[in-house]
């Protein structure tokens, strides 16, 4: 693997493993490595010593509720109202603030939690609107836009550390785009369970893995020379992504039996809330950001009963993440995001489902950068406009930018098309910061 140069001093010759170790062993001048070598050992130093430098990123948890939840089946439930659907609301512990019956310990937790009640967007189609809401860019064809997960490993995460700067658990990844293949999601397709195709293949060891990776990068850098790099730097990035990870012994962090049974019970023996918990163990060692996905959201027909079986799994990951995070003294440091790529229509259809409806839904935020017991936005009694405060996708993203202290105007470029990190329409809600 190759030192990025944006870890050395402006100007600095940078050094290939195989280089560096080719120079090494010729015995060749250790005045020609020191700069590069030396500037990379302080580096690491500072970061296990818990320098300034290492403790001022923030990391990054999604709990991403595919298909869409109804805003009035959990964040802005409307009593009374024809378009309530049967849910009761539940006082929280801010006064005057209530959340659907079936999040009770999310209830006692909203001194925790900044909660929008005002999104609002044009999508109505999953995919358009999950693109929308996961990277905060309208979809375009001609780019694709990183997710939040994938920027913030970017900016914030060593790319190099032994696990992914970015796991997702369960669902659709989207790509990480310009910012390269080592940014993309490691997907788990369940949080129980060994990692499936890791282990060294019959008669192989390490060494000779090298060799077959040495035959690899001499096929590829012919590849390259032709027009190739692109693809050739993708697939390189991903090779030693997963030979980190087959090597290194952070691979416990994945293994969520080694929790104690009342602890994996206070999350849920589900795999939306092991995914949680993973989601907890993973960010403590080293990944940057998490995002976990809970399924069954698109609830087209008998909304009530399948929303509230949904809270029942969220409610306590959610609640016991906040406790968890905040005991071991993480909570500050690590933002968490609760959302869907939109609501769901304030009417009851006959089937007692509710419909996409892009007009108003709610996010719940907590933790790092967020100044929690506030529900910023509203919408009418009938929950059928919004009433206060309407809040575009892009205002949601500068806002998380800000929490994570993310430089949103810096520039990429997508091809010949240069590109801001964070979509330079979007107005921060200072209200909403701690």
């Amino acid at each position: 693997m190759a030192y990025s140069n944006d870890r050395l001093p402006p100007g600095t010759r940078t050094f290939s493993r195989r280089e560096l170790l080719g120079v090494l062993a010729r015995g060749a001048g250790t005045l020609a490595v020191a700069p590069s070598l030396f500037s990379l050992l302080a580096d690491e130093a500072l970061a296990q010593q818990g320098g300034a430098r290492a403790s001022a990123k923030r990391k990054l948890i999604v709990l991403w509720l595919e298909g869409g939840p109804s805003q009035m089946d959990t964040f802005d439930p409307k009593p009374g109202a024809p378009t309530a659907g049967g849910v009761k609301a539940l006082p929280t512990d801010f006064t005057g603030w209530s959340f659907a019956d079936s999040l009770p310990q999310l209830a006692k937790r909203a001194r925790k939690l900044a909660v929008i009640r005002s999104m609002t967007s044009r999508e109505g189609n999953h995919s358009r609107a999950r693109a929308l809401v996961q990277s905060g860019y309208v979809p375009n064809p001609t780019v694709t836009f990183p997710s939040l997960g994938s920027i913030v490993a970017h900016e914030l995460g060593d790319l190099a550390h032994d696990l992914p700067a970015f796991v997702q658990i369960n669902g659709a990844p989207l790509a990480a785009g310009y910012l390269g293949v080592a940014a993309s999601p490691f997907v788990l397709d369940r949080p129980e369970g060994k990692i499936e195709n890791l282990a060294y293949a019959g008669g192989v060891d390490p060494r000779r893995l090298d060799h077959r990776g040495d035959m690899v990068d001499v096929l590829d850098d012919s590849f390259a020379k032709r027009g190739g790099e692109p693809a050739v730097a993708a697939n390189r990035a991903q090779r030693q992504r997963a030979r980190r990870l087959m090597d290194t012994k952070l691979l416990a962090a994945f293994d969520v039996e080694q929790e104690k049974e009342a602890v994996r019970d206070a999350y849920g023996r589900n795999p939306f809330g092991q995914g949680v918990l993973l989601a907890r163990r993973l960010l403590e060692n080293g990944v940057q950001a998490v995002q976990v996905v809970s399924n069954g959201w698109d609830t087209h027909d008998d909304n009530y009963a399948r929303v509230r079986t949904l809270n029942q799994q969220l409610d306590p990951a959610f609640a016991t993440l906040l406790d968890d995070l905040e005991k071991r003294g993480m909570l500050a440091d690590t933002l968490v995001v609760c959302m869907g790529e939109f609501g769901r229509t304030p009417e009851v259809t006959g089937s007692g489902g509710r419909n996409h409806w892009p007009n108003h839904w709610c996010v719940a935020l907590a933790g790092g950068g967020i100044k929690g017991g506030q529900a910023y936005g509203a919408t009418n009694e009938h929950g059928t406009e919004i009433a206060d405060k309407p809040t575009q996708v892009a205002d949601l993203f500068a806002t998380l930018g800000a929490a994570l202290r993310l430089d949103g105007a810096k520039l990429f470029h997508a091809g010949k098309r240069p590109i801001t990190l964070l979509d330079p329409n979007g107005k921060v809600i200072q209200p909403l910061l701690a």
